[in-house]
């Protein structure tokens, strides 16, 4: 097979594990367990940025510029959400806003995973299953927390694994847009990094976290042990499953 066929077919193995909030979906949603996946989520995310996405940003693009994307990102989602606020002023919860950020965010970040998986496979196609089998096993936590975010935004159940499904084939475009934009994309793979971590920073820090701190269990360990727990979980992750790009 071909590197762009070896690319798609890993990227889309790897969207399929978007649907592992299929987990959850026969589960009842209570107010308990909104709490815990939120928590769980904010965890993941702010693991995944300072861990795993920034540092890879600072590698793509040296010159220290990567953070000002990251800055550019967070004043983007704040502006968004303040329309999102404005759309849906009925609302009261983060959440409603924040379902929608999450799969801007995610989309951008698969579609920079489908690039990765396709320049490893364009050097060797050793190369392209371990940085697929890399990705698949930081995506895991990823999108169960993403999922979690959509549900508790408002989303059914099925409506969410459909989104979660359809935001993770950014990977499939991103491999694709390798091979046909691969100077562009080298020159700003930095910047979209970078992005990408700003857009999850703002998504944990302005309406997952703050959604902990106003629920009922704020003074208990319910909020607190998930956080800790995702943190942990993408840490040992990135411990034993190396990047692979």
């Amino acid at each position: 097979m071909s590197a762009l066929a070896n690319s798609l077919l890993a990227t889309l193995v790897v969207s399929a594990i978007s649907l592992a909030g299929i987990l959850f979906a026969f589960t009842r949603w209570t107010p308990r367990l909104e709490i815990l996946s939120l928590s769980f989520a904010a965890g993941v995310l702010l693991a995944s940025t300072f861990l795993k996405v920034l540092p890879e940003a600072a590698r793509a693009g040296p010159d220290g510029s990567v953070f000002s994307a990251c800055l550019v990102a967070m004043v983007a989602f704040f502006l968004l959400e303040r329309y999102l606020h404005g759309f849906h002023e009925h609302e009261e919860t983060h959440t409603v806003a924040s379902r929608y950020l999450i799969l801007v965010g995610d989309g951008l970040h698969n579609f920079i995973d489908g690039i990765a998986i396709a320049a490893s496979f364009a050097v060797d196609p050793a190369v392209g299953v371990a940085t697929t089998v890399a990705v698949a096993a930081h995506e895991i936590p990823q999108e169960v927390a993403d999922y979690g975010v959509l549900v508790s935004g408002g989303f059914s159940k099925s409506m969410a694994l459909t989104l979660n499904f359809l935001s993770s084939l950014a990977a499939v475009i991103g491999a694709a847009s390798c091979f046909l934009f691969e100077a562009w994309l080298t020159a700003h793979l930095g910047w979209l990094l970078a992005a990408t971590g700003g857009m999850f920073i703002y998504i944990a820090g302005s309406d997952l976290i703050p959604e902990l701190h106003h629920a009922r269990w704020r003074g208990s360990l319910l909020g607190v042990v998930p956080f800790l727990l995702g943190i942990v979980l993408v840490a040992l992750l990135l411990a034993l499953v190396p990047s692979g790009h």
